[in-house]
């Protein structure tokens, strides 16, 4: 696989953060890169030949403490918003309206989850999203459940959509999605040969992005259906992947 991507003369290497990066965590916040994944994105940072962007669920901000590395792309909420090196930032969708309808799901979600232990309510910029990794499975099941019928005609008014991640499912705006910043970066770099790494449902979009000209890799603990063309286990190959590009290019 890495001999495929290195014959090409320049790269633009897109990835996940959760799951793909580093491996899930029953909280987000402890999901924290190790000193071999800073070190290389650092190293491919500086090579003339390599573009690196980190495509996330997690806010942009978020993303910046988590990877204080110069000379990457890194996009937040799903790509809503890119960071480009040298602290420009380019919005891929804006709705002005967006805020106000986000909080009334965000108000009635809280409402779902008071009391009930395991679960995380999180007020991104661009979504919300529900966390149960620590919940009861069947009390995980009626909050989710009840939640996403309460909400469901706000959704579907607001052009938003539900979007089920591994034990967390998301309200975000329709027009949002990873394959939308693939493409954006793409255009940025379209002499570049695209790769994208990813291990959820939210990056099948951006396999799909790269499918016709470039290359996607499922990180999976096995193969499944997905529009990516490549497959690797787990994080710690995804690092040996990158060291592998770093070294060559």
């Amino acid at each position: 696989m890495a001999a495929l991507v290195l014959s090409h003369p320049k790269l633009l290497l897109m990835t996940d953060y959760d799951g793909t990066l580093v491996p899930i965590r029953e909280r987000p916040e402890i999901a924290l890169p190790g000193p071999g994944l800073l070190k290389v994105l650092k190293r491919l940072a500086q090579k003339s030949r390599v573009k690196v962007a980190i495509i996330s669920g997690r806010d942009l901000e978020e993303l910046n403490m988590m990877l204080p590395v110069a000379g990457i792309y890194l996009a937040g909420c799903h790509g809503a918003e890119i960071a480009v090196p040298g602290n420009e930032k380019i919005k891929t969708f804006d709705d002005t309206e967006l805020d106000r309808v986000l909080d009334e799901i965000y108000s009635r979600l809280l409402s779902f989850t008071a009391g009930k232990q395991g679960f995380l309510a999180e007020r991104k910029k661009t979504a919300v999203a529900l966390h149960y990794r620590l919940a009861d499975p069947a009390i995980a099941l009626k909050v989710v459940g009840d939640f996403v019928a309460a909400v469901r005609p706000l959704v579907n008014e607001k052009e938003l959509e539900f979007l089920a991640g591994k034990k967390v499912i998301e309200v975000r705006p329709k027009a949002v999605n990873k394959g939308e910043a693939v493409s954006c970066l793409m255009n940025l770099y379209p002499d570049f040969y695209p790769v994208y790494l990813g291990d959820d449902t939210t990056d099948e979009d951006a396999f799909k992005a790269v499918r016709n000209n470039g290359l996607g890799i499922l990180v999976a603990g096995e193969k499944k259906f997905t529009a990516a063309e490549q497959w690797l286990r787990e994080s710690q190959d995804v690092l040996r992947f990158m060291q592998i590009i770093a070294a060559r290019c």
